[in-house]
């Protein structure tokens, strides 16, 4: 990827912040914080004439051609803009902003009957926007696409005019979408964004080493819970046999060893409205082995799934199905499915056949316990799905208990706790190299209180349900063995039904664990019915014809519910999370076919529309305003949840838990359809499925006592539940106190040097640029900005201070003058910290060879 730059910063702006300045004439300020990141897209807008410009400063590449717009704000009436500056000329304001405010006033006063006062909601302004464009400095902006990363918040990309219809053309694989046709546009809108996924390298597959091959199907009746409209509007869960469909090889692809780097056994790949995960596979070899004996291997031809058309067995490559070409679904446009596949490949060609990788397989960061087993955390969805007691929550927690302690009490656990969790925005760093230097640091005000909110913040990680176990996530691929002999027209099936010719029912295969039993959970995950226990098993013919690594776990769905048990898995890279607990898994075995499997027979709207930027407007508002419910469907399922072991534990009548369980297994598909938004539409109403679940009677109204970390709202009334969660956090408020130590001064670990040799103007000059950057971080975190476009502000900051500070010459005076203010200074630690961790990234050898060295032989 030698030909890529890393990423591009963009201006992420509110569209009501566009109107504000368009219409209203309000400057506006153009902040750097949407990002393209290194894609086939964006090297293609380079090619197309993307300007970029690079900040001095920290180096990142600019771009005004590309703007992230958000809409999560409606355009203010003056009316209420009146109303709010009269609030704010109540406050103590100083003489030169007052008079501002009162001319602003003036001028909504004056033209307070014009339309360009009246109030536009997000959703008309979405519809503005979409259609009209905007002008900004001059340069007028066209609706572009989804953002890749941002499609499910609402967010979309405006593009500059002059680069539009060839970027469009690109994106869309030359196709003549016409106007008048009625397409599945949700699905078009999803797919073209697939070429502005984030990757970290690319790779080259020809596209005459392509072997397409159908889809297969496994289809069997089992008793479920079937989620599905009922006869007052609303969804429930209903008992009765129901078909469950599962797709094989639904977005996985076998791919040759020969393309793999060491030690890699999946490549998540995107290309033109192509995303699918190719696994390591010894494709030449299989097929070698499996070659008809009345064949020359060289001379043997393999059909693909259009007919007449077959490749050469020694050149197949890269084995896909249809559910990884997604372009196959646009087919009527040019004729057929065969048709298109032949486009498609052009358009490969035109591009050199260079495919994206966005990422492989990866093991965990948790790090390991004292037997060298790998750790991996749960999510509080997990633990409050089981039926978990107060002594089960004692042993499953007891690692991170030891751990804790550990760190309030020994300094060389805390230093290695904080290395691991070091970065450019903490002062990780610094603290654990300054130990090193002098241990004594350990016993300072300013490192106990570090000290204390590191634990503390850790520990609130915990009570989320964040419990480190034993295990990792692996990356699901189904069906390996079927998927080979499928691709050479020999998967046998019975009455059209494949049969299983390696695993079988819950039996999986993965170098992880030993050849045992294992708990297993996906996200999203909501309910007891979403819990899984497999049976790890030896496998001579995956271990033959597949490089796989312990983060790769082979499954089968064959007459097997997995993927609903799996809240709708597929193989595009979903992983599922396998852990080796006994206790854990003896939980499991009491809820693992117990529960009903929840089958979405909920009807998706059939509704076609046409390719306008009015209709891609209405479909983005029912997306945008559908994934406001994401979290909320997830607390009202959790608790439901947590009341539905709290009254289990407490003996409540039968029929309230059966009601609550009803409204569990609504909730487990609701969550599976706000996910599928961006590519599908339902005919639901979403948030009155949700006010009608919260209106559950059995629902008490206080919240448990987890509930405010798992929330984020400390203002929240809770209770006691007997639920695994606040088993948890009683776990969690238990923790027994740091072990008592005498405490040093900072001051007395300076070596002294001559105060009045230190530069007054360069102290100064220091001291003034933290105090700003500190306030501008303040206000990073005060304003209501998602976590990636509040912390690139943040790391601007940071960088920005850095570089200049880092030219300052500081010499041992001036620095033993600051660091002594620093020690007088106990009242303003956080400052003090930040101060310390820009000399140590700046100045480093000084910062360090300040302090006293003590380190015990």
């Amino acid at each position: 990827m030698d030909h890529f730059i890393h990423s591009v910063y963009i201006p992420s702006i509110e569209g009501s912040d566009i109107y504000n300045h368009m219409v209203r004439e309000k400057a506006i300020d153009l902040k750097y914080i949407g990002m393209l990141p290194p894609s086939l897209e964006l090297n293609q807008l380079i090619k197309s004439g993307l300007k970029y410009s690079v900040k001095k400063e920290n180096g990142k590449c600019l771009s005004t051609d590309i703007i992230n717009v958000k809409f999560n704000q409606k355009v203010a009436s003056g009316k209420t803009i009146l109303k709010h500056i009269s609030n704010k000329l109540l406050g103590e304001l100083d003489e030169g902003y007052k008079n501002k405010l009162n001319d602003f006033m003036s001028t909504i006063e004056a033209e307070a009957s014009l339309p360009k006062w009246d109030e536009i909601s997000s959703e008309q302004l979405r519809i503005k926007l979409y259609t009209d464009g905007f002008v900004l400095n001059g340069t007028h902006y066209k609706v572009y696409k989804r953002s890749s990363s941002k499609s499910r918040v609402g967010q979309c990309l405006f593009i500059k005019e002059k680069l539009y219809d060839r970027m469009m053309r690109w994106s869309r694989l030359g196709l003549n979408f016409d106007v008048q046709k009625q397409i599945d546009y949700p699905s078009l809108l999803a797919y073209e964004s697939l070429v502005g996924s984030a990757i970290e390298k690319t790779i080259k597959i020809d596209p005459k080493n392509i072997l397409i091959v159908n889809d297969v199907e496994s289809r069997f009746v089992q008793r479920s819970n079937v989620i599905r409209t009922s006869k007052n509007g609303f969804l429930n869960s209903f008992e009765e046999d129901a078909w469950i469909t599962n797709s094989l090889f639904d977005g996985e692809s076998l791919l040759d060893s020969s393309y793999f780097d060491e030690g890699k056994s999946m490549l998540l790949l995107r290309n033109h409205m192509f995303k699918s995960a190719a696994f390591n596979c010894n494709i030449q070899l299989f097929l070698k082995e499996h070659c008809p004996p009345y064949i020359n291997y060289e001379e043997w031809e393999i059909p693909s799934m259009f007919d007449g058309i077959k490749l050469l067995a020694k050149d197949v490559h890269f084995i896909i199905t249809p559910s990884s070409l997604k372009a196959l679904k646009f087919s009527s446009l040019i004729g057929t499915e065969q048709s298109l596949w032949e486009h498609w490949k052009k358009v490969i060609y035109a591009d050199d056949c260079i495919f994206g990788i966005c990422k492989n397989e990866k093991k965990s960061k948790q790090g390991y316990d004292e037997s060298g087993h790998i750790l991996q955390q749960t999510s509080y969805q997990m633990i409050n799905s089981l039926p978990i007691s107060q002594t089960d929550m004692s042993d499953l927690c007891q690692y991170e208990k030891d751990v804790i302690t550990r760190l309030k009490n020994n300094d060389d656990d805390f230093i290695s706790h904080i290395r691991n969790s070091a970065n450019e925005m903490n002062s990780h760093s610094m603290f654990a190299d300054l130990f090193l230097h002098n241990k004594d640091l350990a016993k300072t005000k300013l490192f106990r209180r570090f000290r204390k909110d590191v634990i503390h913040s850790h520990v609130n990680h915990i009570k989320n349900g964040k419990i480190r176990l034993r295990g990792d996530y692996c990356v699901l691929l189904g069906n390996p063995i079927e998927f080979l002999f499928h691709s050479i027209g020999r998967l046998i099936t019975d009455q059209q039904q494949p049969e299983s010719l390696s695993l079988k029912n819950n039996e999986v295969h993965t170098k992880l664990f030993d050849y045992k039993e294992l708990t297993a959970f996906r996200n999203p995950h909501t309910s007891p019915s979403n819990v899984l226990i497999v049976q790890n098993t030896p496998n001579l013919d995956i271990e033959k014809y597949f490089n796989l690594s312990p983060n790769i776990v082979c499954v089968n769905a064959i007459q097997f519910p997995l993927q609903d048990i799996l809240s709708g898995c597929d193989y595009d890279s979903d992983t599922v999370l396998l852990i080796d607990n006994e206790r854990l898994l003896s939980i499991s075995q009491r809820v693992f076919g117990k529960y009903r499997v929840c089958v979405n027979l909920v009807a998706s709207n059939k509704k076609k529309y046409q390719i306008t930027s009015y209709d891609m407007a209405v479909i983005d508002n029912e997306l945008s305003k559908s994934q406001r419910y994401i979290g909320r469907t997830v607390n009202i399922g959790q608790l439901c949840m947590s009341t539905y072991w709290h009254l289990l534990n407490i003996g409540a009548p039968n029929e309230q838990l059966i009601s609550l369980l009803k409204k569990i297994d609504v909730v487990t598909v609701l969550s599976g359809i706000c996910i599928d938004l961006a590519k599908k539409m339902f005919t639901i109403n979403i948030g009155q499925e949700i006010r009608y679940i919260s209106e559950t009677r059995e629902l008490i109204k206080e919240k448990p006592l987890f509930w405010k970390y798992v929330s984020q709202n400390d203002s929240i009334q809770s209770v006691a539940y007997q639920c695994p969660m606040d088993y948890l956090y009683n776990e969690m408020t238990a923790l027994k106190m740091a072990d008592y130590r005498k405490s040093t001064e900072l001051s007395s670990l300076l070596l002294h040097q001559e105060l009045r040799k230190a530069d007054r103007k360069q102290l100064a000059k220091i001291v003034e640029y933290i105090e700003t950057m500190c306030m501008s971080i303040n206000q990073a975190f005060a304003a209501s900005l998602p976590a990636d476009e509040r912390d690139r502000i943040i790391d601007d900051f940071i960088r920005y201070y850095q570089f200049y500070i880092g030219k300052l010459k500081i010499n041992p005076n001036t620095m033993y003058s600051l660091l002594e203010k620093i020690a007088r200074d106990e009242q303003r630690a956080k400052i003090a910290t930040k101060l310390m961790n820009v000399l140590y990234r700046t100045h480093k050898e000084m910062f360090i060879a300040a302090f006293k060295s003590k380190v015990p032989h």
